[in-house]
């Protein structure tokens, strides 16, 4: 079956998120398609909760295009408060509708930060107007990078995605240019790409490249999108498949001791070679830029949580905490100030614990003289 192409006029581009996505910190998602001829065979997209498709073979061959996505961002950014999007799909038939470059036009138009996560260099196209962007306010470019080898298993698992090699110069010239770029290293497939060899190959090649950044994340399995994915294993890998049943169970994702623990190798392969393993948070200058600064710290802290297993519990009081410190509409800082901890304490979701680490924290952005970007 060929792919097919089908325009229509979209009634919504953007997606606001409640909270800032705490990866690639966006709170804006705007894409003009829906659907994806690359055609991973693990995309989360093929899930039911996701899904724009009753069949889940039809994500990667009926492609329908927002004709009127650029219009539609023009209007919405008007009226929504500047925050960082997640912009754009640089997927084969971009090329002939220009759709994500105007979108990005309308971003720089309105002094809004962009952060684009993709897997074709089809995007260096438009490294003019990422560069104005970053100028201006801040842009980043993540590319997705499963494995550092284009061979039969990556061209099994990405059958139409461009190669592997050429992400990997994209990430040097966008980083050539000053602009943010590093890898996403998302999904890490079990028992195919977790090899020691695989990670650090990945970590190393990113760093060669003048990336900045190797982000780590496994696979997660649900509904349509398991059964497309376990249908390839029995057929390509059944040796895997009693493996892969004991690693997740009914579990969305893997056992917690194995993803703990493949987030601590590529954390250590990052420190060997001088990268993060988190994305910096882009921060502009205001009254409320500490809150972001405070909040992104303590999302930090509560990945490593999830990588030691700590107790969910934990975890989400963390995770609220940070959600808090996002939504206050007057500066921690001068809450500190003029409360001390006791005005730390009244915060919703910050008790006694939270606002002794919130006061260190402070005191620590204080004491390296951190600033907004």
């Amino acid at each position: 079956m060929q792919v097919q192409h089908v325009a229509y006029k979209a009634k919504k581009i953007l997606n606001t998120h409640k909270h800032a996505d705490s990866w690639f910190w966006d709170k804006y998602s705007a894409h003009p398609y829906i659907g994806c001829e690359h055609g991973c065979e693990y995309c989360y997209s093929r899930e039911k909760k996701y899904s724009r498709y009753e069949n889940p073979n039809d994500f990667s061959k009926i492609i329908k295009i927002k004709e009127n996505a650029p219009e539609l961002l023009r209007k919405k950014l008007a009226k929504v408060p500047k925050d960082i999007i997640i912009v754009g799909d640089y997927q084969p038939v971009e090329e002939k509708t220009e759709l994500s470059r105007k979108m990005l036009q309308v971003c720089l138009d309105y002094k809004f930060p962009v952060s684009l996560l993709e897997k074709s260099p089809l995007i260096l196209r438009d490294i003019d107007l990422i560069e104005q962007i970053n100028t201006q306010s801040w842009a980043s470019v993540t590319f997705s990078i499963i494995t550092t080898k284009d061979d039969k298993t990556k061209n099994l698992f990405e059958p139409k995605t461009p190669s592997t090699s050429s992400r990997f110069s994209a990430i040097k010239k966008f980083s050539n240019k000053g602009i943010l770029a590093g890898v996403a290293f998302m999904p890490i497939l079990p028992f195919i790409y977790d090899d020691d060899d695989n990670l650090e190959a990945v970590v190393k090649a990113t760093a060669e490249h003048g990336g900045k950044f190797v982000l780590a994340g496994g696979l997660t399995l649900a509904s349509t999108q398991k059964e497309h994915y376990m249908k390839l294993l029995a057929e390509h890998f059944p040796e895997l498949i009693p493996k892969y049943q004991r690693l997740y169970g009914d579990n969305y994702g893997p056992e917690c001791s194995y993803s703990g623990e493949l987030g601590k190798k590529v954390s250590r392969l990052c420190k060997k070679y001088g990268l993060m393993d988190r994305m910096p948070r882009y921060v502009p200058n205001g009254p409320l830029a500490i809150n972001k600064q405070v909040s992104e710290k303590l999302q930090n802290k509560l990945y490593r949580m999830e990588l030691d297993c700590t107790s969910q519990y934990k975890i989400w009081a963390y995770r609220k905490a940070a959600w808090t410190l996002e939504e206050l509409t007057e500066s921690v800082s001068e809450i500190y100030a003029q409360k001390g901890r006791n005005g730390l304490e009244s915060l919703k979701d910050v008790g006694k614990s939270l606002a002794t680490e919130i006061e260190f924290v402070l005191k620590e952005i204080s004491k390296n003289g951190e600033h907004m970007l």
